[in-house]
């Protein structure tokens, strides 16, 4: 038996999880003009806000497709019964 979805802006837990996603791809934590040690020619701020990036992609997708609750899915349920 499934768990019931809830609509994910009541999970705090999500909200927490954007905030820190959200502060690690913004730069302003980084000193300034600091870029060593480069990584293959890419300052390490830069590769740490492409896998911030990337996490918060996934993050994002893993939101819609298992925390997001359709109206729709349950109509078409309905219908299909």
């Amino acid at each position: 038996m499934s768990k019931p979805k809830k609509e994910p802006i009541k999970n705090g837990k999500l909200w927490i999880i954007f905030g820190i996603l959200f502060v690690l791809i913004n730069p302003w934590y980084f000193p300034e003009g600091s870029y060593q040690p480069l990584v293959w020619g890419i300052p390490y701020w830069a590769l740490i806000i492409i896998g911030a990036s990337l996490l918060l992609s996934v993050f994002i997708s893993y939101v819609i497709k298992y925390q997001w609750q359709l109206e729709e899915e349950e109509e078409e349920k309905k219908e299909a019964k």
